[in-house]
């Protein structure tokens, strides 16, 4: 009997500015972003208090967590939001695949 491997890793692709990143299952995508360089943390630090950190998931929204309750309610203060919207403060890698995100507009 063979086993199905699992990815113990996610493929990270940021638009605005492109960026490829590989990371472990378990970070935030604000830290996936924080280790590319090219991002550094909203004005609250991460912990879902600004909206600063919004992104749209293009693609593999289903290797992260459901956004909770709190996490909606700062949406509902961010410009823009879209079905697709969410804080990478709080958007966790929760699977191996490939996840596309989009820098959303914050107002």
């Amino acid at each position: 009997m063979t086993m199905a491997r699992v990815s113990l890793r996610a493929r990270v692709t940021f638009r605005d500015p492109a960026v490829e990143v590989e990371v472990p299952i378990g970070i935030t995508l604000l830290e996936a972003a924080m280790s590319t360089g090219a991002v550094t943390a909203g004005t609250c630090g991460g912990i879902c208090a600004c909206g600063g950190c919004h992104v749209r998931v293009e693609e593999g929204a289903q290797y992260l967590s459901t956004a909770t309750e709190r996490e909606e309610d700062q949406l509902d203060r961010v410009f823009d939001v879209r079905q697709s919207s969410r804080l990478a403060c709080q958007a966790r890698i929760i699977a191996g695949g490939d996840i596309i995100v989009r820098k959303g507009d914050i107002g």
